[in-house]
């Protein structure tokens, strides 16, 4: 007879496909300054292998595009996601296989029991960049993105916490105190009331919603005088 056991079989651990990436960045560090991005933490960046420029593709309205690619990885420094921005769109991706367990994120460089939780790579780099203009070490804590809106259930109780989270915490122990700065708006006031609700009371948990316009990002462009970008009427989807 046939062992039903030993038909059963684990899930396939998915393999990451990460676009091909450009010779040059020039795009992608451009695209991050007109953000109002520092240079610093950009070179930081792409020197780690955290965010590259992916290679020129047309696409299937014959329109050439590239991409800034955020990697995320995982404790043991295998790549294990990437978050695909369009230069020039609106366009917003996961590369094939991604596996959201494991999202674009600076830890610190130094002993921190603080994570500080964004909506995307961009508001997680303009605070970073804040950080520096007021003088302050931009690594000094930990820096996680959640690469998009958190959508809770219906009922606070049916609720998860982000798989990116919930594996940041289990990875990472020793942290202690989690800021939610995800943006605000309506959908971001309610993913970290959310959030800060399902936390185990462990945690010290604390609201840092963006104090200027909608996010980190348009409170940085805010505070160096750069326009604040808002989606582009050329949206469409890949």
């Amino acid at each position: 007879p046939t062992d039903i056991a030993s038909k059963t079989t684990l899930p396939k651990e998915k393999t990451l496909i990460l676009p091909k990436p450009n010779p040059t960045s020039a795009n992608a560090i451009n695209y991050l300054c007109q953000r109002g991005i520092d240079t610093e933490l950009i070179d930081f960046c792409i020197q780690t292998g955290q965010l590259y420029e992916a290679d020129v593709h047309i696409d299937r309205l014959g329109k050439i595009y590239t991409n800034v690619v955020f990697v995320g990885f995982d404790k043991s420094g295998a790549a294990r996601y990437g978050n695909l921005r369009g230069i020039g769109t609106d366009f917003r991706g996961d590369a094939t296989g991604s596996d959201k367990h494991y999202l674009f994120g600076i830890p610190t460089n130094t002993p921190s029991d603080t994570l500080n939780l964004f909506e995307s790579a961009v508001d997680l780099l303009s605070y970073a960049t804040l950080q520096k203009l007021e003088g302050n070490d931009w690594n000094k804590e930990n820096l996680l993105s959640l690469a998009g809106i958190y959508k809770p259930k219906r009922r606070v109780d049916d609720s998860a916490l982000p798989a990116a989270l919930q594996q940041y915490l289990s990875d990472y122990p020793h942290i202690q105190k989690i800021a939610l700065r995800l943006d605000n708006d309506c959908a971001g006031r309610i993913a970290a009331k959310t959030i800060q609700t399902i936390l185990p009371d462990e945690y010290e948990v604390s609201v840092r919603l963006s104090p200027q316009g909608k996010d980190y990002n348009d409170c940085l462009c805010m505070r160096l005088g750069l326009p604040i970008t808002t989606k582009s009427e050329r949206s469409y989807t890949r």
